[in-house]
């Protein structure tokens, strides 16, 4: 995966009903390879959410998805391993999609952002939606206003 050229898959998109997951293997593949370009894998907040729901560390899932040919290996793991409680994956997926900045510095960031990407839309409110309007899966505002 070379996000020097393409977009990791939305935050939204779901592997077996686990939101960021298919990103998630997305950025480790491109973490594996040195091929990450702006994109973080350490330390990565949406990561971090994933990984602790899972119960597993980023290394741990680095090393799956490094012996996974495919998406498909990487959820036998899961499944076989891990196995984590569909309640708490219910949780996480509920938490995400309203994920918003919540400190003041979160919330300059993020309108920062915003502002860079969409000058003068306000109606973006989550890390996901933020995500999704940038890679271009959300159309901007100021294309759309007449």
């Amino acid at each position: 995966m070379d996000l020097t050229k393409d977009y990791p898959r939305s935050p939204r998109e779901q592997l077996d009903g686990i939101m960021i997951l298919p990103r998630a293997i997305d950025k480790a593949r491109a973490q594996l390879e040195g091929k990450l370009g702006e994109y973080i894998y350490f330390g990565c907040h949406l990561n971090r959410t994933l990984f602790s729901t899972l119960g597993v560390t980023e290394d741990e899932f680095l090393q799956t998805v490094r012996s996974s040919p495919d998406d498909e290996g990487v959820l036998e793991w899961i499944q076989e391993f891990v196995r984590p409680e569909r309640d708490k994956i219910e949780a996480m997926n509920r938490r995400l999609l309203n994920d918003g900045p919540q400190k003041p510095e979160e919330q300059k960031y993020f309108k920062d952002e915003l502002d860079r990407i969409d000058p003068g839309n306000d109606h973006i409110k989550t890390w996901p939606d933020l995500i999704d309007l940038e890679e271009g899966r959300l159309p901007k505002e100021s294309a759309t206003a007449t």
